[in-house]
């Protein structure tokens, strides 16, 4: 391939991995490792954050099951993928193979909160009371990550086929939008929350961490910024200075050992299966989101199977239910991140122990009361920085134009679950005042948003290959958008995100009739691609042939 049909500004794939590194393994993998720490803890703060603010979960449920649960698929995940590093790098001599990371998946622990457990334990606990609702709600919540590794092995048979079918512009493209919004602009709204830490924050990580400037006395730039942003904190809420600066109170430290439980398995097939409309898509989202992470791996020179990827994966997700956990795991995309940072496999084992330890012992439960976000949330946005630079440098310039298309689902995705959670906050007098127009808006942006990561594979994918003049592959896209449409795989006409049968459509008072009109349109528009190919290959009349 030429110099001109590269994506040309002076990096490239190879060329994000010369960034300053530290002068030693040890302190590559420390600074790597500290990096990854926080990416996992913050997910970590989400889920017990949500569950007890948001719905008023006990705490003996958060910390002493959920969280030490999770804790446990998330160091199960990383040792078997060292483990998978180290064999792959002696079986074939690609010593500098970094440790794929694995942790707990965001966009999964808002839909476990909002849309299983949550509901649940709320319809539960005037019934049968707060701790009891609050238990069953959590053997849902099990068995739901159950049902969501065993469909993440059944995809694994699928992962190289995906990989090597689908172009690297929709892959990475794929990647760059989970980035931009849920990586980026939402870390971003939360370090303003609080402004005079969080921006200070930011910054001490713009310099060390996505610029590669050293500090003075070789710091990491996360342990820096964590230790400036928290000082300056606790500095402003001592001297009053008010705007959500309070002097919180020292929680007591409670250790909570993982227990062993069969109670997912015993409810596979109860409760659990109402919600089976949402944890299918979730489920294949997070599965199709570690064939993206295998594919950046490739472009920076460390090339994983797919298939065993997402098989440790689904592992993972199943030994964290049967231990508590109630939130799938995933593969990271920080991996660019921390090749970058020029870390192997000692940065992940590091940073999985020390989850470990200070989650069973209580101090996460305890740090995650204490530590304001607003300083942690500026790691996200340095894996998010690191992600669009391998998206904007490693592809070819005419397909460009397809990472737009991979971008746009995401951000209806995060635009909708933001208008969401403010007409939530309305008042029913107040919802009263929207017009017709606005809520045939609302209902089109939430359609358009569900299922976003294949949607934006399909979309890019379905570019490319129009660019390339693959017309066949380009209208097979189209038919597959539109059958997966029917089904609610993606374009859900349900709040819930859930799945359906096209023969049995809820009635949602005519908006159900957006899911036919949008398979429609993929529809005709296959029809349209495969008619524009026999039109390119027909010669032109009046053309002399040669």
């Amino acid at each position: 391939m030429s110099a001109d049909t590269r994506l040309q500004d002076r990096s490239g794939p190879q060329d994000i991995l010369s960034a300053d590194r530290p002068s030693s393994q040890l302190a590559a993998d420390v600074n790597a490792g500290f990096a990854f720490f926080l990416d996992c803890v913050v997910n970590l703060f989400v889920l017990s954050g949500l569950l007890i603010g948001a719905f008023g979960f006990p705490g003996e449920i958060v910390f002493g099951r959920i969280i030490p649960g999770a804790i446990v698929g998330i160091l199960f995940g990383n040792l078997a993928y060292i483990r998978y590093a180290r064999h792959l790098a002696k079986k074939t001599g690609q010593e500098g193979l970094t440790a794929i990371p694995q942790g707990i998946d965001l966009p999964t622990v808002l839909s476990m909160v909002f849309f299983i457990m949550g509901p649940f334990y709320a319809e539960q606990r005037l019934a049968v009371g707060d701790m009891a609702a609050a238990t069953a709600a959590w053997h849902v919540g099990m068995a739901s990550a159950l049902w969501m590794a065993a469909i993440k092995l059944v995809f694994s048979f699928f992962g190289r086929l995906i990989q090597d079918g689908l172009p690297q512009t929709a892959l990475i493209g794929a990647m760059a939008g989970i980035a931009t919004v849920w990586l980026g602009a939402d870390a971003f709204l939360g370090i303003f929350e609080l402004p005079e830490v969080g921006i200070v924050s930011l910054f001490i990580m713009a310099f060390a961490l996505i610029a590669g400037h050293r500090l003075p006395y070789s710091l990491p730039g996360a342990i820096l910024a964590i230790v400036m942003g928290t000082l300056i904190y606790y500095a402003l809420a001592v001297g009053g200075f008010g705007n959500g600066y309070v002097v919180r109170e020292l929680p007591p430290l409670v250790p909570a050992l993982p227990v062993p439980s069969l109670l997912g398995f015993a409810g596979l097939f109860g409760e659990v299966t109402r919600y089976l409309g949402l944890i299918i898509p979730l489920a294949l989202l997070i599965a199709a989101s570690s064939v993206n992470v295998v594919a950046g791996a490739r472009l920076i020179g460390d090339t994983y199977d797919p298939r065993t990827v997402v098989r440790i994966d689904a592992a993972s997700t199943a030994v964290s239910a049967l231990f508590g956990g109630v939130v799938q795991t995933t593969p990271y995309f920080g991996h660019t991140t921390y090749k970058r940072m020029g870390a192997r496999t000692g940065y992940s084992l590091g940073a999985a122990g020390v989850i470990a330890v200070g989650g069973f012992l209580g101090v996460i439960a305890l740090a995650s009361q204490m530590i304001p976000a607003a300083v942690l949330k500026p790691i996200l946005v340095v894996v998010a920085c690191d992600i669009l630079r391998l998206a904007f440098s490693s592809g070819d310039v005419r397909h460009a134009p397809a990472l737009l298309f991979a971008l746009v689902p995401a951000i209806l995705n995060y635009t909708h679950t933001k208008v969401s959670e403010l007409y939530g906050l309305m008042d029913t007098a107040a919802r009263e005042l929207l017009s017709a127009d606005w809520a045939l808006s609302y209902i089109l942006l939430g359609t358009m948003s569900r299922g976003y990561i294949l949607t934006s594979m399909i979309w890019a994918a379905m570019l490319v290959w129009i660019i390339d003049g693959r017309m066949k592959r380009a209208a097979t896209a189209a038919f597959a958008a539109g059958a997966l449409t029917l089904f609610g795989i993606i374009h859900s006409v349900l709040p819930s995100s859930g799945m359906y049968v096209p023969w049995a459509m809820p009635d949602l008072g005519g908006a159900e009739l957006m899911g036919y009109r949008l398979a429609l349109g993929y529809a005709v528009a296959g029809t349209m691609l495969i008619l524009f190919g026999i039109i390119r290959r027909k010669p032109m009349s009046g053309t002399a042939s040669s």
